[in-house]
């Protein structure tokens, strides 16, 4: 990240908060409205109706039945009430006096409604809510002239609801815009101070100075000394992951340079004497030694490379029969050597069965090549519960301590001339690979046993 682009960050990350502040501010503000808005109109239905109800009550009984009067009539006049009267026909006869409603308007309004609907219209400039409601049989109006009725539509104005939600909006638009103010002011202070802790965590990255890397400013808050300790366990492991490599090469050049060395000054040795037939032949002996040398060098390495990648073969493989096979070679291999076997029955896991073939020859290879002569060898191979368990034990000379502390180390070997060096590494990459782990125990006159433990195979 460039200079030029942490100001952006910052910009753009405030930016963010802002926009999330205001799009929650504005959902908030438009559901506030909304549901001012709706208990206004439930309010308003509710009061139409108990007055429509009051209507029913005005009818007074009279020389002729019920009657309502103009007086009645005109005492509904007050407020933004509205009363008309229908005959059966749903023609208007009469209504509220001194309205400036016009009678077809409200003709048109009662003609629309029925049962206990409600309903708002625009009637003369005016937002009214309206309710029709049936009268008491046989009633009529009564303005010097009898004439019957049937209904009365009573008309509630909505203009102070309206005003009241009009009001709310614009209350609403106001503290949204005093929150966002006061949003931005906090987010800047905020945002600055996070990113001054992400802009010293990548200036300290990008110089490669990552020591006490979680100390402030860079671990000033919880989640950059998160990341700061992920990227100091991050360089560890790089910094291991090197030095392994450069051990790993500067050994296998020492490896390979002894054998080199030896081609090579046989090979000069050869051109200085080229009649001398057995000097002759003493370097291409030697040459072909050294030759097979490297070449098993060589392929153990490529093994340790696989091994040391997890392998995607997963078959059903029977551990014991890797140990019989094992046990079969190291007859012919190794005629004098004792070499038993002891299994309750099969082991199933799920594996490489050619990585776990070579695990099991070279558990016992190098037990053959280091116990000594008189050694004897068991493979004890059996299941723990829902691990497989294969122990190769030898009761032969054992190991010193600083040896055995790095067995399963490359290249290291208590005799150069019976081994590589790689036989344990490339056992211990294969029982990794295979999701398990492997411990060696000798001491000196002793013997030694090393226990491999995997997962055993699932049932089924």
């Amino acid at each position: 990240m460039t200079a030029v682009g942490r100001p952006s960050m910052v910009r753009t990350l405030r930016r963010r908060i802002l926009v999330v502040v205001a799009v929650a501010g504005v959902v908030l503000a438009i559901a506030s409205v909304l549901g001012v808005r709706l208990i206004t109109l439930r309010t308003a239905e509710t009061h139409v109706r108990v007055t429509a109800q009051t209507v029913t009550t005005w009818p007074r009984v009279g020389q002729d039945g019920l009657v309502i009067d103009d007086a009645q009539l005109r005492a509904a006049n007050v407020g933004s009430t509205v009363v008309a009267l229908l005959d059966a026909e749903g023609d208007l006869v009469a209504a509220s006096a001194d309205t400036a409603t016009p009678f077809e308007d409200l003709a048109r309004v009662a003609g629309s409604l029925s049962g206990e609907e409600t309903a708002r219209a625009e009637i003369a400039g005016r937002s009214v809510m309206f309710a029709r409601v049936d009268l008491p049989p046989g009633t009529a109006y009564d303005d010097g002239a009898t004439t019957p009725v049937a209904t009365a539509l009573v008309g509630v104005g909505m203009e102070a609801a309206d005003r009241l939600v009009t009001a709310l909006a614009l209350a609403a638009l106001a503290v949204l815009a005093v929150v966002l103010v006061l949003a931005g002011v906090v987010v800047t202070l905020v945002v600055s101070r996070t990113t001054r802790s992400l802009t010293v965590l990548v200036d300290r990255v990008e110089r490669s100075d990552l020591a006490a890397l979680a100390v402030s400013p860079a671990g000033e808050f919880g989640e950059t000394e998160s990341v700061a300790r992920a990227i100091e366990r991050l360089d560890g492991r790089r910094d291991a992951t090197e030095r392994r490599l450069r051990t790993f090469v500067a050994d296998a050049s020492h490896e390979l340079r002894t054998p080199l060395t030896k081609i090579q000054g046989w090979a000069q040795l050869h051109f200085q004497r080229p009649d001398d037939a057995e000097t002759t032949e003493r370097a291409f002996g030697s040459v072909s030694e050294e030759s097979e040398r490297m070449r098993v060098l060589v392929d153990r390495l490529a093994q340790l490379a696989r091994s040391e990648a997890t392998s995607p073969v997963r078959d059903r493989v029977d551990l014991l029969e890797a140990c019989r096979a094992a046990v079969e070679d190291a007859a012919l291999l190794a005629p004098d050597a004792a070499v038993a076997l002891v299994a309750d029955g099969p082991v199933a896991v799920d594996g490489d069965p050619h990585a776990l073939a070579q695990l099991v020859r070279n558990l016992v290879g190098n037990a053959l090549r280091h116990a000594g002569a008189d050694a004897s060898i068991t493979l004890d191979v059996h299941r723990a519960g829902d691990v497989a368990v294969l122990v190769v034990d030898d009761d032969g000379v054992g190991m010193p301590p600083d040896l055995r502390d790095h067995a399963f180390e490359r290249f290291v070997t208590g005799d150069r001339t019976a081994g590589s060096g790689l036989g344990l590494a490339i056992v211990e990459a294969i029982v990794i690979a295979h999701g398990g782990d492997v411990t060696l125990e000798s001491e000196p006159g002793a013997g030694t046993r090393v226990t491999v433990r995997l997962p055993s195979a699932a049932s089924g």
